[in-house]
């Protein structure tokens, strides 16, 4: 009895992802809930977890590191019969391994060759100066195919062997540009997807921010001292718009399979920044809590963005995101929509700027705010009165309280 490894489906738009490692070698024995192997998907990295129990089973066809992955792709199998194979490092050629056979007498060991020092090197053998390396069959075919040094190779193995993932992974490095991760290949790959294939159209507006930075600036001392975090202007805009979703539910609609679907919460995501790229946490149900509970989830996400610790479920949902860019020098920008998302508030810096009130031209504090939309799901009459909202929202701030 087999059951089949396969890739799962981590998001609603997730097509494919990269296949980043197994975390378990072949012929080790699996519990159902252990993390198995890792990807990645459009949204962040993710340990997935082994569903059933067995011993693990890694075909010759399995992916390599950086491969690209199809949902549903069979990568491997989970044998329940513990018996039928035996521990390898991740180096399987394909088949069950056979039984064990006695130890030869020469210096050749079942499945391992030794890289000795010779009085006279061949061509592929390591100059007499260089330590003995120990190193899968497949892996050193693997290598002589690609040219590849073994004395320059660090195994991953048992005892520092080298298996045939330890060469795919440097030739990988070298042929890949310096500071190209996965996860900006990935964004590279959503990213020039979303643009090619979502309609997308853009309303832009400028926001007096006078009333709502001195709102900021009233209750930052009493929400900072209940809950250890500051509040932001990202937090009023956050539930602004989460409070114009649930007044305006056709906003709060995503395009799946050509068709339009309703989302139940009010969830909004949230654009953070990392070293190699960005994720979308999502705040949950921001028109449900107050300020200062707004406050303490939003710095929650993003903490845990940047430590790499954030769940799956916590990048799942939401038909809208914000892409706030004010403490930059940015004025304005037009953001790219996060599939399968319909829309993405972007936020410039407030800044004093010339604002006509009541007739006059004053200097005032203004955000300039764009809004990327998918054609598919929304006009421009209903998106305007979804945007319209939102600036009433910020420009009365006390009806976020």
């Amino acid at each position: 009895m087999s059951i089949k490894v396969t890739i799962p489906r981590l998001g609603w738009s997730m097509d494919e992802g990269t296949f980043t490692g197994w975390l378990k070698k072949n012929g080790e024995p699996v519990k159902s809930g252990e993390p198995l192997f890792a990807m990645e998907s459009e949204k962040a990295a993710q340990e997935i977890e082994a569903t059933d129990s067995g011993i693990l089973h890694i075909p010759a066809d399995t992916p390599n590191p950086g491969d690209i992955v199809k949902v549903g792709q069979v990568i491997g199998q989970l044998l329940g019969d513990t018996n039928s194979t035996q521990k390898t490092d991740g180096d399987g050629e394909g088949e069950l391994p056979a039984p064990a056979k006695p130890a030869p007498e020469s210096n050749t060991e079942a499945g391992i060759e030794e890289v000795r020092q010779e009085s006279i090197p061949s061509a592929h053998e390591p100059r007499p100066d260089v330590a003995r390396h120990v190193i899968s069959p497949r892996a050193r075919r693997r290598a002589l195919a690609m040219g590849t040094d073994i004395s320059q190779l660090q195994g991953s193995g048992r005892t520092g062997r080298i298996i045939e993932a330890d060469v795919l992974s440097a030739k990988s490095a070298t042929a890949s540009s310096p500071g190209i991760s996965l996860m900006r290949r990935t964004i590279a790959q959503r990213t020039s997807t979303s643009f090619s294939t979502t309609p997308h159209f853009y309303l832009q507006c400028e926001v007096d921010a006078t009333a709502l930075i001195r709102l900021r600036e009233d209750l930052l001392p009493e929400i900072t001292a209940s809950t250890g975090v500051r509040l932001t202007l990202t937090d009023f805009i956050l539930r602004a718009q989460s409070l114009a979703l649930h007044e305006f539910p056709a906003a709060n609609a995503i395009w799946v399979n050509d068709d339009i679907i309703r989302l139940p919460a009010p969830d909004v995501g949230l654009v953070v920044g990392l070293p190699d790229g960005l994720v979308i946490p999502i705040v949950r149900s921001p028109n449900k809590a107050n300020l200062a509970a707004v406050a303490k989830q939003r710095a929650a996400l993003v903490q845990s963005a940047r430590s790499g610790a954030l769940p799956l479920e916590a990048l799942q949902g939401g038909a809208t995101s914000l892409s706030n860019l004010g403490v930059t020098r940015v004025d304005e920008f037009a953001a790219v929509i996060a599939p399968p998302q319909s829309t993405m508030l972007a936020i410039g810096r407030a800044a004093k700027r010339p604002y006509v009130v009541n007739g006059n031209v004053a200097a005032r504090m203004t955000m300039r705010l764009c809004l990327s939309v998918d054609h598919r799901v929304l006009d421009g009459a209903p998106a305007s009165e979804f945007l319209g909202i939102i600036l009433q929202l910020l420009e009365s701030p006390t009806d976020l309280i």
